[in-house]
């Protein structure tokens, strides 16, 4: 693999904040919600220790569209060029990765008053289906000639009317003063994507946008568009919203929605939803990804309106929303892990495999489905990891051996720990991080020379020495490029990671 087309990336880092200046709860959870498990909040309230807003991340460049596709798929997102995912464990909101289909969108009352609403605002005539038909009406309204409004697909490139519209909407919807061109720019128009990605080609465009109107004949189409778009809604010829979007192998992922607060009544963001979903069963890619969902966070739990299934990072697999709730499993926003009958909850999950997979299943979580909730089991405050701490001790010591420069973190003080000298709440990666490769499983890579894969396969950018170099021997470099190394693997993966140029 040439260098041309390696993911390059910083080393991974892990960020903790108050959770005051958590986006969603802004630290304002009944203090026993916003640890992760019942046990937790017990155990730490007693001992006066609170939660805290935490992530990891890492900055990247040259992302291909299907690497990310399976990065969203073990719970990341992306702001600009930064990919980040929570801790679902220590962090004070429980983000899930959640996607749908457009076979599960059923509108309620609600959502089929916004449709009509505007279609009638926009102008449209009323042709409503029965049985009511999202997809139908969306599309037939927009491709009348009487309809005053218009969208098209195109490049996520800056321009000063987008700037307008999201000043205006980040100011009178979120009362957000603390923006400015370059930081519209950062956080909607740049991504990690080669530049020929992101500018896309004329065909592709022509053809999306044909697509999104009906005007395509026959079975799915088969789309030729990978990458980041913005689909602006053009009323009378005024730019009134934008919906960013990255369209992946396996479905369009929505990244963010502004509108202009003037049209507050037409209900443009549920409308835009339905209306990717319209424009994904026109497709042969199957899934819609709405971010994350928070269960307990009125912001983002609307996004069950949609239907739809959330990610177990600790097992690769989606579950349906809504047996998730029967079984009370997002009760009071809590962290659920599924485990099977053959594996009784005494360790955390192996995942490099896992991480391996180009697409992750859907499972049922019902009664008759064999799979239960360890979540406590394992990541309780008396679960397995808490019960075998001298041996995740051992781990870490052998580790050291090494020259791997990990600590031993005491799971006993998961919510007490945090190093207050670092800068900007950057402190090393935990020693047990929910979806991240554990940690004895990562010595047990190091112990039978897996690591060795990285050699001549992953690259190093050395900032020090100004060059670029192969890693020749993992088990000979220094203590510091050795950790770094790991921390990556741990993040992404062994198959993932010999594709990396890395920077340090």
């Amino acid at each position: 693999m040439d260098i041309a087309s390696r993911l390059v990336i910083t080393p991974p880092m892990y960020f903790e904040e108050p959770a005051s200046k958590c986006g969603y709860c802004k630290g304002e959870k009944a203090p026993a919600d916003a640890f992760s498990l019942n046990s937790w909040a017990q155990e730490s309230l007693e001992d006066g220790n609170s939660v805290r807003n935490s992530t990891l991340g890492f900055q990247c460049e040259n992302l291909t569209v299907e690497m990310y596709d399976s990065l969203c798929n073990r719970g990341f997102r992306r702001s600009g060029r930064f990919l980040y995912k929570p801790d679902l464990l220590r962090t004070c909101c429980r983000l899930y990765t959640i996607r749908t289909t457009p076979e599960q969108m059923h509108p309620s009352k609600e959502y089929r008053s916004c449709v009509r609403r505007f279609c009638k605002l926009a102008g449209a005539p009323q042709t409503p289906s029965q049985p009511f038909d999202y997809i139908r009406e969306l599309t037939a309204a927009l491709a009348d000639d009487s309809c005053r409004l218009t969208t098209r697909f195109e490049p996520a490139t800056y321009t000063e009317e987008k700037y307008a519209l999201f000043a205006k909407y980040q100011e009178e919807v979120h009362a957000d003063f603390k923006h400015n061109k370059r930081s519209f720019e950062r956080f909607l128009c740049d991504s990690p994507f080669p530049d020929e990605v992101q500018q896309g080609t004329s065909e592709e465009w022509a053809q999306l946008n044909a697509v999104s109107s009906g005007d395509c004949e026959g079975g799915p189409t088969d789309l030729l568009r990978l990458g980041p778009a913005h689909e602006c809604y053009y009323l009378d010829g005024t730019l009134i919203a934008v919906a960013v979007t990255d369209f992946l192998p396996s479905g369009l992922s929505s990244v963010y929605f502004i509108w202009d607060p003037a049209f507050r009544r037409w209900s443009l963001g549920k409308v835009s939803a339905m209306r990717e979903l319209a424009l994904l069963s026109r497709t042969t890619r199957p899934y819609y990804y709405l971010g994350y969902y928070v269960e307990d966070c009125p912001k983002m739990n609307y996004k069950a309106a949609y239907g739809g299934e959330l990610l177990d990072v600790t097992a690769a697999r989606y579950y349906p929303l809504d047996e998730l709730r029967k079984q009370g499993a997002l009760d009071h926003g809590h962290l659920f892990a599924y485990s099977g009958e053959d594996d009784h909850g005494e360790r955390e999950r192996e995942l490099d495999g896992l991480l391996g997979l180009d697409s992750y299943e859907r499972c049922d979580v019902g009664e008759d489905s064999g799979l239960r909730n360890v979540a406590e089991e394992v990541y309780g405050a008396h679960g397995a990891i808490a019960q075998n701490q001298q041996d995740y001790a051992s781990v870490v010591e052998t580790l050291q051996k090494y020259g791997i420069d990990y600590s031993y973190d005491d799971y006993a003080q998961l919510y007490g720990q945090s190093d207050s000298d670092s800068p900007e709440g950057i402190r090393p990666l935990p020693n047990v991080v929910p979806g991240m490769l554990p940690l004895h499983e990562l010595l047990s890579m190091v112990e039978s020379n897996r690591m060795n894969q990285l050699n001549g396969s992953l690259l190093i950018y050395d900032t020090q020495m100004l060059r670029i170099r192969p890693v020749f021997d993992f088990y000979t470099e220094p203590e510091s490029i050795k950790t770094a190394l790991c921390n990556v693997v741990r993040v992404l993966g062994l198959r993932l990671a010999k594709r990396t140029l890395v920077i340090i």
